[in-house]
Order: structure tokens, then C-alpha cells, then sequence
């Protein structure tokens, strides 16, 4: 059977056809659903294969007139959802090099098979598995973790559950906009809009610690759907580091969810300090896949190095 393969603009996407494909297969991450995507993409279309079978986001942007694919600021991985075992991967390739000449693309966790037909480059993704119980996930924590969230607790430190994201959004920029200076004032405005949408629907919501006076010492913001807890914008401040308090945040989000049927999502990383800290709470690496292609003719060649 040889599939339909459309490209789509936005606009044009049947809404409730795509996030269905979404929410219904477990590649769907909520970076795909339309709310996501229209809230925090500056373009995108929709490969559509089939009647919404198997749906790709592709986010683009123009420069001297001439449209490429870009990697967003939260959004970790998008690809192909659905069901893509009987799939022509190579047709999906070729329309998409007819859609964009020069693109950064973040095939999701189960796009495996993608990489016999392109040089895609494996990233870290750390999950957690949230169905055991609390005493099950424990076990697999780290003996310096375990020590360090004992120190905390001695400290009487407070797991705070309001929705605060303007100070979460403001805490993260404050700390780190230094060493992400491709973070711009504008997607942080998108971001925080984005969370005000999906607040309502009980798919986003913050969590943080302070100390017994106050004072905050650490502060997450996490998105939610019925796969998983993404950790997406997670801070310590300098008055926590010393308090342990990032290792109480979220070991007591672990204890929040625990035995519900979801994957904790510590969203990363590729540093070497950040990865150690997160597999010490027994998360296992699920990897995605970057493609970076440059199909310009020389001399526009030049311009996407």
C-alpha cells in the first residue's frame, strides 16, 4: 500500500484529527499537540501522511526569503507519531527536502529506524518510570542522593504547590539567560504564555521549595499529559544549592506521582554535571535524534553554516 504524504500549513491542519494522533499513540509528546505548537512556534507545517495516521510537526523560519526547518526553545523532540513500522522512510525524507532545503530536526525516542537512512546524532533523554511505588523508585536512588534529601529534610524545608509561573519563568532567567543567550526575551513571553494555556487543562503546574521563613530556594515548572511529567524549566537558587533543596524538589514530585502510570521526563542533558545529577534518581537514558541537513545549492550554502 503506498501511503499519502501532504504538507500542510498550520491553518490548514484538521485540529482535532492531529491531536488525536498525538494523544493516541506513545510517541505523541505534548510538544506536537497544536496548542503547543501554535503557541510557541514562529511557523509551522503538518506532514500529514495518510488520514492522520502518522503526523511530523515542522516548525520553519525565513531568512533573505528562503524558508528553513529550526529547532524551538522547549521543545525537546518532535518527529514522526504514529505508526511508522510500514512506512517508506525514504519518501517521508523526500518530501520533506522538497518542503526545506536546510533544517535542524528532532525525530522523537522511537524514530530508531530513521537512522539507517540519514546520519542523525543520538541526544540524552532521562526518564523515569513513575507506575512502581515510592518504596520500588527509591531503592534505585543513589546513596548520596538518599543523603543529601535526608539533609534537606533535617533543614524543614517546604514543598510549595501553587501555580506561580511568572516567578518560576522570572527565577530561571535570573540564574541561567547567561549561559543560553540563544533564549530570547520573546520565547520566554511564548513559554510563559504557553503555560497560562495549559494551566487550565491541568497540563502545566509549579513546584517549589523554601526554606521555613519563606524564602525560595528552588522552583520547577512541569507539563503533564497522560504519558508523562516533563521537567521543563527547572532552577536553584544560590540560597538552595547548600540546602539540597533541587534534590527535595524533586524527590518529593516523584513522591506527588508515584504509582501513576507515567513516565517522569527529565528532559536531558547532554552535560556531563546535569546527567550524573539525574540518573542518580535511577533514570535510564531514552535518546532522540538530531538531523542537521544543508541542501543549498553553493553559494546559499554559506549562509547555514
Amino acid at each position: 500500500m503506498k501511503h499519502t504524504i501532504h504538507i500542510f500549513p498550520a491553518k490548514k491542519i484538521d485540529r482535532k484529527k492531529w491531536n488525536q494522533c498525538v494523544s493516541n499513540n506513545a510517541n505523541g509528546l505534548i510538544y506536537s499537540s497544536s496548542v503547543y505548537l501554535d503557541a510557541i512556534s514562529e511557523n509551522w507545517h503538518g506532514m500529514v501522511i495518510d488520514d492522520y495516521s502518522v503526523v511530523m510537526a515542522l516548525p520553519w523560519k525565513k531568512k533573505f526569503g528562503i524558508r528553513y526547518a529550526y529547532t524551538i526553545p522547549f521543545v525537546q523532540q518532535l518527529g514522526l507519531i504514529g505508526d511508522t513500522t510500514a512506512l517508506n522512510l525514504g519518501r517521508v525524507l523526500h518530501k520533506i527536502y522538497k518542503f526545506i532545503s536546510f533544517a535542524d530536526i528532532l525525530f522523537n525516542f522511537s524514530n530508531t529506524d530513521i537512522q539507517a537512512f540519514i546520519p542523525v546524532v543520538p541526544r540524552t533523554n532521562l526518564v523515569l518510570k513513575l507506575e512502581q511505588s515510592l518504596d520500588s523508585i527509591r531503592l534505585h536512588y543513589k546513596n548520596d542522593l538518599k543523603e543529601n534529601i535526608k539533609k534537606a529534610e533535617m533543614q524543614q524545608l517546604c514543598y510549595v504547590k501553587e501555580n506561580d509561573f511568572e516567578n518560576a519563568v522570572s527565577a530561571y532567567r535570573l540564574q541561567y539567560s547567561e549561559r543560553m543567550p540563544h533564549i530570547k526575551k520573546e520565547h520566554y513571553r511564548k513559554f510563559l504564555h504557553l503555560c497560562k494555556l495549559l494551566a487550565p487543562k491541568n497540563q502545566a503546574f509549579t513546584r517549589s521549595v523554601t526554606d521555613n521563613k519563606g524564602m525560595l530556594l528552588a522552583t520547577a515548572i512541569f507539563f503533564k499529559d497522560d504519558k508523562r511529567i516533563y521537567n521543563l524549566m527547572n532552577t536553584t537558587l544560590p540560597e538552595g544549592r547548600d540546602k539540597e533543596a533541587n534534590h527535595f524538589l524533586l524527590d518529593r514530585v516523584i513522591t506527588e506521582f508515584a504509582g501513576q502510570s507515567l513516565l517522569f521526563d527529565f528532559e536531558g542533558s547532554e552535560l556531563p554535571g546535569v546527567r550524573h545529577f539525574y540518573e542518580k534518581f535511577g533514570a535510564e537514558n531514552q535518546p532522540y535524534f538530531h538531523y542537521h541537513y544543508n541542501g543549498y545549492s553553493w553559494p546559499l550554502r554559506l549562509l547555514k553554516k
